[in-house]
């Protein structure tokens, strides 16, 4: 296996205003962190650069990628990225702080051949809810219920913001009138379709797979689908695990599993 050398980047929170308060420091800390977390899809967006510096479009089109979580990062640490390349042509990268702390671990690759979509991707969505969105409940959590689709049209503003605040200055996000879209951007829609279903105040994005079928671009007209598959509780914390498939002209370009705490447990026990 080759080591090669490590991505450094310092990280930014730009979710402090956000709807879900877990990225502000006041109620942070009242879970018992030290400060507002810098979201999970910046710190995957970070772990993306070394693979997209080195396979270009090519991995945006059929790259496959599946992260975990396991410790904050916080605003202006400098994280650096390390990946380890295996014979059979995955890639494993690890996060690490300045304290050699690891934060987040993911393994990578680049398939050979077009992979195949779940079916799930062709289950209609629910209609748009017509009342106010509920506040997050185990019982409303509803397994293999779709949620109403998200519908998303992405701007050159909006990736480029988006680049901005995950520090990504690679080339190919930035050029042309039609750039490629971020990858953290991408997944950044699983957290967005499950607020659009409820009102989640406080949550912590725990793991994602995700996997692109064609890159994507800024401009297209795009729909995001998601429907629960599993949900369970431990040490207090209550987790679910979200199907998520990105649609484009009635075929899946991209899809994830995206695993959140949407009720964590009480200060002091986190």
């Amino acid at each position: 296996m080759a080591s090669n050398t490590p991505y450094r980047v310092r990280t930014h929170n730009p979710s402090t205003q956000s709807e879900n308060r877990m990225h502000s420091d006041d109620v942070a800390r009242q879970f018992g962190f030290k400060g507002g977390l810098v979201p999970g899809v910046t710190v995957f967006a970070h772990m993306t650069q070394p693979l997209v510096a080195r396979y270009g479009e090519a991995w945006l089109a059929r790259g496959t990628a599946e992260v975990s979580f396991g410790k904050p990062a916080y605003e202006g640490e400098l994280l650096s990225i390390h990946t380890t390349d295996a014979s059979n042509g995955s890639h494993t990268l690890t996060c690490l702080n300045e304290q050699g702390v690891e934060l987040a671990r993911m393994s990578a690759a680049l398939s050979p051949v077009p992979a195949t979509p779940d079916a799930r991707g062709d289950i209609p969505s629910a209609p748009p809810q017509p009342q106010e969105r509920p506040t997050v409940t185990w019982d409303l959590m509803e397994i293999n219920k779709p949620f109403p689709a998200l519908a998303w049209t992405p701007t050159l503003e909006e990736n480029l913001e988006w680049c901005r605040d995950s520090r990504d200055e690679l080339p190919l996000y930035h050029e042309g009138a039609a750039p490629l879209l971020h990858p953290g951007l991408i997944l950044r829609q699983a957290n967005y379709v499950l607020r659009k279903r409820f009102i989640i105040p406080a949550w912590i994005h725990a793991a994602s797979r995700i996997t692109f079928y064609e890159a994507m671009r800024v401009g297209p007209h795009y729909e995001v689908r998601a429907i629960p598959e599993e949900k369970w509780n431990h040490k207090g914390h209550e987790f679910v695990r979200l199907y998520v498939a990105v649609r484009r002209e009635q075929r899946t370009v991209a899809e994830m599993l995206h695993t959140a705490i949407f009720r964590p447990r009480a200060r002091n026990t986190i």
